[in-house]
């Protein structure tokens, strides 16, 4: 079984962090038929611009680095207000998925939020239905959203 343990995200992250948000994202940019650098130059601007906003919109958000027995495997960003749980973002990179490790640290967080009364909210992409199957298997539930994001909370 995996051991899954947290760290802040440092300085020295900044390489694994981008590589993570890149690849992530690579496969909706394939009819762009971008070069390899023209697609590096643009998710560099994204990958800026989505920090930036995350840190600017949640002051006091933790953004961690998810380990797997101890080897750098993904990472997420939580902002804990008013009691309740806010899932900014997480991913878990291609080596670590399908195994769990996702599931495991939501359920972690689910089970922080039903201790304390709480609730857990994310947001998915309405263009990633296989992020929202996953959420929805974990009983989270559709609560709004616009053309872009589902707004998601797990009671």
């Amino acid at each position: 079984m995996n051991t899954i343990s947290y760290r802040s995200v440092e300085q020295r992250d900044e390489e694994f962090l981008y590589e993570l948000y890149k690849r992530s994202r690579a496969e909706e940019f394939v009819p762009a038929g971008l070069s390899e650098e023209q697609f590096d130059f643009l998710m560099k601007m994204q990958y800026r611009a989505r920090k930036a906003s995350y840190e600017g919109n949640n002051p006091g958000a933790r953004h961690d680095i998810v380990m797997v027995d101890g080897a750098d495997a993904g990472q997420i960003w939580v902002s804990r207000v008013n009691g309740d749980i806010g899932v900014i973002d997480i991913s878990i990179s291609a080596a670590f998925q399908n195994q769990g490790i996702g599931t495991a640290v939501m359920k972690e967080l689910i089970a922080e939020a039903a201790s304390a009364g709480a609730a857990v909210r994310c947001s998915v992409a309405t263009n990633n239905p296989g992020s929202l199957r996953f959420h929805e298997r974990l009983g989270f539930r559709v609560t709004g959203g616009d053309e872009a994001y589902y707004r998601l909370e797990h009671p």
